[in-house]
């Protein structure tokens, strides 16, 4: 049993003359190698690729808490160089969280206070009658 050269198969959508058809299909074959069977070259593009990729530099993700916006978890994604490319949630976003959050403890400030007033002013009005 041998090992035959695959022929070539014309696409169906070549507008082919038919007086020409069988000259030119002849003439189109793929010339037959005589070295069919051996093993083929091994890839060298593919690893070359591979330490290529290897030796580019390498972006970096940092995952911290901000200790402003209680707490909450903030990933930067940075390029090779150190420059952020992206974050999440953005600086905007937190920028408001903790605005918010000064607000609300300025405002739980403010009410202890106002209680503290109104605890004081009414221990001195009892004590003095």
């Amino acid at each position: 049993m041998g090992i035959h050269p695959v022929p070539i198969i014309q696409p169906a959508n070549e507008n082919l003359d038919s007086r020409d058809s069988g000259r030119e299909q002849s003439s189109r074959r793929a010339p037959v190698r005589s070295d069919s069977g051996s093993a083929p070259e091994p890839e060298t593009a593919g690893t070359q690729n591979i330490s290529t990729l290897s030796e580019m530099p390498q972006d970096e993700v940092q995952v911290q808490r901000d200790n402003q916006a209680n707490g909450e978890i903030v990933i930067r994604y940075m390029d090779h160089a150190g420059n952020l490319i992206l974050q999440v949630p953005s600086e905007q976003v937190l920028n408001v969280t903790r605005s918010i959050d000064q607000d609300l403890e300025r405002e739980q400030q403010a009410r202890l206070k106002a209680e503290q007033t109104v605890e004081g002013h009414q221990e001195g009005e009892s004590g003095g009658h």
